[in-house]
């Protein structure tokens, strides 16, 4: 399993970063690698509730589920089904939102599992590194939305330096 954590410090209080991470299909509002998304069930958040996001890369897609959530707290994500990205097993993204000395920090942690060794062999070679700097920009593509109201996308300049690697 390949597990990458970082965290990143916000400048908002913690129910406004709560807010944002909360609202399940407006994830394209802070992703840059998410062209468009949009909840699929009746249930708008909390645990079962589902979403479809568009990626720009390779026209690929993918239909998520929020498998666990603690109101104003944290909640995960599972990836039930990939469009176009072959030889990922499992993917989940955990998010969660703590102050720290009056600081509000957004921690995301995203894991996942690939299909055979094959796969293995190319996530070693550069399907980790793509998917950690694509992490990178989630986290710093929120602080941009969320400090600024501003959608971003492929293109938005990030402040990159502020991600903090945890592992």
């Amino acid at each position: 399993m390949t597990i990458i954590s970082r965290e990143i410090e916000i400048n908002a209080s913690k129910e406004d970063v709560w807010k944002a991470i909360a609202k399940f299909g407006d994830i394209c509002h802070g992703s840059p690698g998410v062209l468009k998304s949009h909840v699929t069930s009746k249930q708008q958040e909390g645990v079962g509730a589902t979403r479809h996001c568009d990626f720009a890369q390779m026209g690929a897609s993918a239909e998520e589920r929020i498998t666990a959530w603690e109101e104003g707290e944290s909640l995960s994500i599972e990836v039930y089904e990939f469009k176009k990205l072959p030889g990922i097993k499992t993917m989940v993204a955990d998010f969660s939102v703590r102050t720290d000395n009056e600081k509000t920090i957004l921690r995301a942690d995203l894991s996942y599992n690939m299909k055979n060794s094959l796969f293995d062999m190319m996530n070693f070679l550069m399907m980790k590194q793509m998917n950690t700097k694509n992490w990178n920009a989630v986290l710093a593509g929120h602080k941009k939305y969320i400090e600024t109201g501003e959608r971003v996308v492929e293109t938005t300049l990030l402040e990159l330096d502020k991600v903090i690697t945890l592992k």
